[in-house]
């Protein structure tokens, strides 16, 4: 767990801060965008399943980057492990992507707190421009205050591999809490501090994210407790 920290940490310090000394300190720009969306979850004994529709701005607010539609099971495989397969189709204003991924998810639990640590690849299918491969890794540290608020800590990064470019293209940091309103309403605030790749610059960003989540089973009967985390 101390290992896969640093590294996020080493990778969030050191790649920002050689671009911005690789720039003679041209200062990076700034953008304020926005991540909405409405989950709907459900599921039983070792499987989760869940659809989220999700709508991203940029641009401080004005202009939309994408939505999306992302469908994603998980198998409690174990108390400690999760497979997680997913789809999702983006819209976004001059082309529209499909993206299968494949996830493993690392969980260890106690009654209050609960570590996850996230891999997972993808394969990016535009229907213009260059077909391309990535892969994530994100950590989350929630804490359970009590039994209606849940406070986290997330950390990430994305790297890609195309024909024409490899690189780190967005890392990720940022907290946020999620209030449970009873057993099948929670509502989910973040807000991330954010750097992006363009290939050429690195672009800064702030982004709060909103994402209210619905549980349509009658009653959640896992196996094994759930991970606790979200795409981004």
């Amino acid at each position: 767990m101390k290992q896969s920290i640093s590294l996020l940490l080493l990778i969030i310090i050191i790649f920002p801060a050689s671009s911005l000394l690789a720039q003679d300190n041209d200062p990076p720009a700034w953008d304020n965008q926005m991540y909405l969306g409405n989950k709907l979850s459900w599921g039983k004994e070792k499987w989760k399943f869940s659809g989220e529709l999700q709508t991203r701005l940029e641009n401080n607010f004005q202009s939309l980057d994408n939505w999306y539609l992302e469908l994603v099971s998980n198998y409690l495989i174990s108390e400690k492990f999760e497979i997680v397969p997913d789809f999702r189709f983006t819209v976004k204003p001059n082309k529209v992507e499909f993206r299968p991924g494949l996830g493993v998810l690392y969980k260890k639990l106690n009654p209050t707190f609960q570590f996850v640590n996230q891999v997972k690849w993808q394969l990016d299918l535009p229907t213009e421009g260059e077909v391309g491969n990535a892969m994530r890794e994100v950590v989350f540290m929630n804490y359970n205050v009590n039994e209606k608020v849940i406070t986290t800590l997330v950390a990430g990064f994305i790297y890609r591999w195309w024909p024409s470019w490899n690189g780190f293209q967005y890392i990720r940091v940022g907290p946020g809490v999620a209030y449970l309103f009873d057993d099948r309403h929670v509502l989910n605030f973040s807000y991330f501090v954010g750097v992006e790749n363009n290939t050429k610059d690195w672009l800064w960003a702030g982004i709060p994210m909103i994402q209210l989540v619905i549980n349509i089973s009658k009653k959640d009967k896992y196996t094994y407790t759930p991970a606790y985390y979200f795409d981004f």
